[in-house]
């Protein structure tokens, strides 16, 4: 594990080169009926609405525009590693989260090491959060859904963007090639990282840190067509493509490398359907893989080792829309999906000098597996009115047979300004990701659903209140979620070790519970915004198999999230204007594994060795973490050119926060090791 995690200083460009000895010392896309409904019905905890200006001003890790990190910072997640994309919604794993772009999923969203996620904020006209009350085409998944809308070309006028950062390079063109019929939306980025370490590797302490001779190729492209037949039907075809892939030597004398990368294609028919109805059919194919290698001399014999996982999907979706009544609404559609997965093929190529190369070939595990999906739903309201949603799913799977999902949403306005709100799912999802090391990269192995590993399954209630008056807006409710069917990996730490085989005896199965309080309040001004999050939970695991099997806390149980945001205006001319934000987040702890103690034991050959002794699973909570992040967003208007200047600085107390512990068997104590310290982004953007 620890040599993965020395990859993070050479993509952090300096900023870290010594953080892992470190020991415990504007653009708005929205349409405007959208933003209205969001004063209040889509600021409720079951779905959120997120808007562009929202994520401008938040300070991330690489300055750059991002869901997640904006969503890290919700009621009812908690977060992962430090600056990382992960995150774990009402008690669930993080692979039971699933992020869409038109309706296709992406497996591998994050990009460098998950510091930032691999679509661009440039391409999405809509992005959604729902963790509760799911429509009745939201299906496999058990925690929550990160739902983007891409954004298509402009029909009538050239506009251009690009973005200059120390960590991504690229920009945007949006055009129409036919006036009035045919636009393209095209995007490219590109880190620099390579290159900029290559110019501070001579002044990087080797001794510092495990690695040398590194390099990387991170890069994302998306590209759009539409084209309208007339002002109801369209037809557009769009394609995304993203990779991470990272080559380094370790001193040990090793040569490692680790890659993932995206390849989807989506095309998408809307037409009216009897009247006021919309009808829309969607195709798409979707590449997934990750792979991680190593070359090793070992004495004599050099080792050339690989472990893969691929996922190939095809699906077809129909959907219909239709308004009937006053306020009443239908959905209804049928969605069709194969997938082939090929989890954990490896190879083994050895060598020494007074023998040829001999071989294991790249064992191939690909399983087919077939989701079909009839579903429905009936609404009746709107969102910013009392409103109700009952919605359904019958799947039927060629590995588990049939299974049905249900989801209610309801929402009773009590007065102008208060309202309660109620929602209930059964949640199954078709595929298991055996999670490794939890840095939000996209490494995980993701297998599909079997007799022996059936899908999991959620089931979880929400009741609250919500409410505004003027600029203030706020919701308070409580969950509990029971969850069963969850795997846990119980080599993760090698489970991208390039030598792991038989993985599938290393799986168990379990259920988990999680149970919360959730808390929001927003003030939305023109000179001040500001919001508080906070959430009081407990998230448990239970495994036969395991820890005896006593029931024990999630390894983020994180018991309070604290989350603290506000953007002030401080400069407002015609030409300028120029915002400063701040936030502060602290978060319980999460949970580890350590020793006990030791004891020593016999063994035939080596005579007497020592072994550690454990009490429990996740039986030591880390410290809290803490941190506060700075930016300023300076727009230069009213010019033939715009232009956006973003800095910020992530971890201003350059506080030294918990990632995992590790043993100095030297010293017989454990070590604390950390990961991001104080981290300053800058950000140049210019339209055209």
């Amino acid at each position: 594990m620890l040599r993965i995690l020395h990859l993070i200083p050479f993509l952090l460009l300096g900023y870290t080169v010594n953080v892992l000895a470190q020991e415990p010392v504007r653009t708005d896309t929205l349409p405007a009926a959208i933003k209205r409904a969001s004063l209040l019905g889509r600021k409720t905890l079951s779905e959120r609405v997120v808007i562009q200006k929202d994520l401008n001003v938040l300070a991330s890790p690489t300055g750059d525009p991002d869901f997640v990190k904006f969503i890290q910072t919700l009621p009812g997640v908690a977060t992962g590693s430090d600056g990382s994309s992960s995150y774990y919604v009402r008690g669930g794993n993080m692979g039971g989260n699933v992020q869409t772009l038109d309706g296709v999923t992406i497996y591998g969203s994050p990009h460098l090491v998950g510091l930032t996620t691999a679509y661009p904020a440039d391409i999405v006209s809509v992005a959604e959060f729902q963790v509760g009350g799911f429509p009745s085409e939201e299906g496999n998944l058990s925690a929550s859904h990160i739902k983007l809308s891409s954004r298509d070309g402009s029909f009538d006028t050239f506009s251009a963007k690009a973005d200059i950062s120390n960590f991504m390079l690229g920009g945007c063109v949006s055009t129409p090639l036919v006036k009035d019929r045919l636009s393209l939306m095209a995007s490219f980025r590109v880190s620099p990282a390579p290159f900029e370490y290559k110019a501070i590797s001579g002044m990087i302490d080797r001794d510092a840190i495990d690695i040398s001779n590194a390099s990387a190729a991170i890069y994302d492209i998306y590209a759009k067509l539409k084209y309208r037949f007339d002002g109801k039907r369209s037809l557009s075809a769009s394609f995304f493509h993203s990779r991470d892939n990272y080559k380094f030597r370790m001193n040990s004398g090793s040569e490692d490398m680790m890659s993932w990368d995206n390849a989807i294609g989506i095309l998408q028919y809307e037409a009216p359907w009897f009247g006021k109805g919309r009808f829309r059919l969607t195709a798409s194919y979707n590449h997934y893989g990750n792979s991680q290698g190593m070359e090793k001399q070992m004495n004599t014999t050099s080792n050339d080792l690989m472990i893969r996982s691929l996922l190939e999907e095809g699906m077809v979706h129909a959907l219909v829309e239709t308004p009937f009544g006053k306020d009443w609404h239908t959905q209804f559609g049928l969605k069709g999906r194969m997938a082939w997965f090929n989890p954990g093929s490896a190879r083994v190529l050895e060598t020494t000098g007074l023998f040829p190369k001999t071989s294991s070939p790249l064992v191939d595990n690909t399983r087919k597996n077939a989701t079909g999906t009839l579903h429905g739903q009936v609404s009746k309201g709107s969102l910013d009115r009392s409103m109700f949603r009952v919605a359904g799913r019958l799947n039927y799977n060629s590995a588990t047979g049939l299974a049905p999902e249900a989801s209610a949403l309801g929402r009773l306005r009590l007065t102008r300004h208060l309202g309660v709100e109620v929602t209930a799912d059964y949640l199954v999802q078709y595929y298991h990701s055996l999670e490794g090391i939890p840095l939000g990269w996209s490494l995980d192995m993701i297998i599909p659903p079997s007799e022996q590993f059936k899908p999991e399954t959620a089931v979880q209630v929400y009741a609250g209140l919500y409410g505004d008056a003027g600029i203030h807006h706020f919701s308070a409710g409580a969950y509990y979620k029971d969850m069963d069917r969850l795997v846990y990996f119980s080599d993760a730490s090698k489970l991208f070790d390039s030598a792991i085989v038989g993985w599938e005896e290393n799986i168990r199965i379990g259920s988990g519970t999680s149970r919360g309080l959730e808390f929001l309040y927003e003030k939305t001004g023109e000179l001040l915004n500001w919001r508080i999050a906070y959430t009081l939970s407990r998230t448990d695991r239970h495994f036969p198999e395991l820890n005896k099997g006593v029931t024990f806390p999630a390894k983020y149980d994180r018991t309070h999230i604290l989350n603290a945001s506000a953007t002030v205006r401080v400069l407002s001319r015609e030409r300028m204007n120029l915002n400063v934000s701040g936030q502060f987040t602290w978060q319980s702890g999460h949970m580890e594994t350590v020793s006990a103690g030791s004891w020593w034991i016999s063994d035939p050959i080596t005579g007497y060795v020592e072994q550690d002794f454990y009490t429990s699973f996740n039986n030591y909570r880390m410290p809290p973490y803490v941190r506060c992040d700075v930016s300023a967003v300076l727009e230069l208007t009213g010019r033939r050119h715009p232009q956006t200047l973003h800095v910020g600085v992530y971890n201003l107390l350059n506080r030294h926060n918990p990632f995992s512990l590790s043993y100095d068997p030297d010293t017989g104590k454990w070590k604390q090791i950390s990961l991001l310290p104080i981290m300053p982004s800058l950000k140049y953007s210019i339209q055209f």
